[in-house]
């Protein structure tokens, strides 16, 4: 059997991203070994049995031993060190290892780690980077109102510190608990990517998509970031940049009518 190695080197969301060429080359019929740098993600990658995670811990030694992946492999496949945001990442990395290009991917937890208890009723769960990317919006307010709507169940690190506290936070406790909220409500950001690859419901605002787009200066990121471009035909809804808190909270209220 020929052997591919799938080797992600960005962000959370990134890491995320890189699975899609993974799972399409285990479907071309390759064994496939997927690297990652963010050890928090490893439990949550290994219950998709289409591929090996490996973690490959500091960065640096990692780039001292690239040169023998091809030694090793039939083929190996790199995250860009620039996407070109012309489409979806999902899509561009699955084209790169040669393979059909669609935005769609998987994240699963074993019954194990989510465990027997029911999906919570009428709860948010809430990012707390939010906090770091408001964008002029007043977060403590507008949770005021949403936890009128429901309960909130406030997921992922603390908005002080940086990312690289990450890789020794417990990912896995936050993903059960999104798996289990009725609705997941943020930013656009690594918890997002998450949240949708567990194929749970997202809103998001999309003013970090908006203030991104010109720093990025190629492709169309409001065209290729977020859940909705992944998941065209999914349950998910991007905000308008900057729009209201009454239009955000009217929609929520309109989303939990709908599924009650």
């Amino acid at each position: 059997m020929k052997r591919a190695a799938v080797v992600s080197k960005g962000w959370l969301g990134d890491s995320i991203a890189c699975t899609a060429a993974a799972t399409s080359l285990y479907e071309k019929g390759y064994q496939v070994d997927f690297f990652t740098r963010w050890p928090q993600l490893a439990p949550i990658l290994r219950n998709d049995n289409r591929y090996k995670t490996v973690v490959y811990g500091k960065y640096l030694s990692y780039k001292l031993r690239r040169p023998l992946l091809p030694k090793l492999y039939d083929l190996v496949v790199s995250e860009p060190n620039g996407w070109s945001y012309d489409e979806p990442f999902t899509s561009q990395i699955r084209r790169l290892a040669g393979c059909s290009a669609y935005p769609e991917y998987e994240l699963f937890l074993s019954d194990v780690q989510v465990g027997t208890v029911a999906q919570e009723h009428r709860t948010i769960s809430i990012p707390r980077d939010i906090h770091k990317r408001a964008y002029g919006r007043n977060i403590p307010e507008l949770v005021k109102h949403l936890s009128q709507i429901a309960e909130i169940v406030w997921v992922g690190l603390d908005p002080n510190l940086s990312s690289k506290h990450g890789k020794n936070f417990n990912l896995m406790t936050e993903a059960v608990k999104i798996q289990k909220s009725s609705l997941f409500f943020g930013p656009e950001s690594g918890l997002l990517w998450l949240a949708a690859g567990l194929n749970q419901t997202c809103y998001y605002l999309s003013e970090h998509i908006e203030v991104m787009t010109p720093r990025i200066g190629r492709g169309n990121p409001k065209l290729s970031l977020g859940s909705v471009n992944h998941f065209p035909n999914g349950p998910h809804h991007a905000f308008t940049p900057y729009c209201s808190d009454t239009v955000i909270i009217d929609k929520i209220i309109e989303y939990f009518s709908n599924i009650q």
